[in-house]
């Protein structure tokens, strides 16, 4: 019996994706009763979503990404340190500044504990040298001389790159989304949503180069993801989809919001 009561939710989930997709290209998010996501975005209005690092909101869920949505494409920050629950009560406006201050802060921590690391390590370079010379042993000479060179290597080019760096928030880029369907083609099955965005990347461990690159990161969404219903968050109602990979949501005042997929009929969707 409870076998064919969630079949028929997902049966029911696919059904109504025709209304979804026959309701416009100005779909609130925060008022709407059927919600998706790549629909919400082509609002000339700005829309937030949160992705969080938990399948299941709760109020201690880390905050990974703030996106923020507005005629078709979208802004994804990247925040470190934010609980869901930060963010209950912010408004749009609240929540995008909060976003570019995260990632601003967290930009300006990253470089100057680099730098530091990379000092520290370039001290230790010259006491192991030092340390060599002094016992005579050949092969420690050789492998604390090879160290230094290559730290010294990695340090400027840090140096280099962040001279006259400065911080930069990530662009804006479309959103996009893959729906599969069923058997008959007339039903949308799962989704993946695709995200483009920047990321710092502050060197590796051959290169010691700062620099931002674009990055394109997949969310695969399935019926069982659907939210049948809001959730309550110390009051604050949210809807989206749960997904192993982090909860994707944005607050909604329309205690019968329900998810559904996107459509090839919302811009951005094959």
């Amino acid at each position: 019996m409870m076998k064919l009561f969630r079949f028929a939710l997902i049966s029911l989930a696919g059904v109504t994706l025709l209304s979804l997709a026959g309701c416009g290209q100005q779909t609130d998010a925060a008022k709407a009763s059927k919600v998706a996501f790549v629909t919400t975005a082509q609002n000339a209005r700005q829309q937030i979503w949160y992705r969080l690092n938990t399948p299941t909101p709760s109020k201690n869920s880390q905050v990974s990404d703030i996106l923020v949505q507005k005629k078709g494409k979208v802004n994804d920050y990247q925040v470190t340190g934010i609980s869901l629950n930060q963010l209950n009560h912010k408004s749009v406006s609240q929540a995008i500044n909060l976003a570019k201050n995260n990632e601003e802060r967290t930009f300006n921590h990253e470089v100057t504990s680099k730098r530091n690391n990379y000092l520290g390590q370039l001290k230790t370079d010259k006491t192991n040298q030092k340390n060599s010379d002094q016992y005579t042993y050949k092969k420690g000479i050789a492998q604390a001389n090879s160290q230094a060179k290559q730290d010294q290597r990695l340090y400027k080019q840090f140096t280099q790159s962040t001279h006259n760096l400065h911080f930069t928030a990530t662009n804006t880029y479309p959103v996009t989304a893959k729906v599969g369907k069923n058997k008959s083609g007339k039903q949308v099955i799962s989704e993946t949503i695709q995200l483009s965005s920047q990321k710092w990347v502050y060197g590796t461990a051959t290169n010691g180069t700062v620099k931002q690159v674009q990055q394109r990161r997949d969310i695969k969404l399935t019926a069982q993801d659907l939210m049948a219903k809001p959730l309550k968050i110390s009051g604050t109602q949210y809807i989206g989809y749960y997904s192993g990979s982090g909860a994707l949501i944005t607050k909604t005042s329309n205690s019968k919001a329900e998810t559904n997929f996107d459509t090839p009929a919302t811009h951005g969707v094959k």
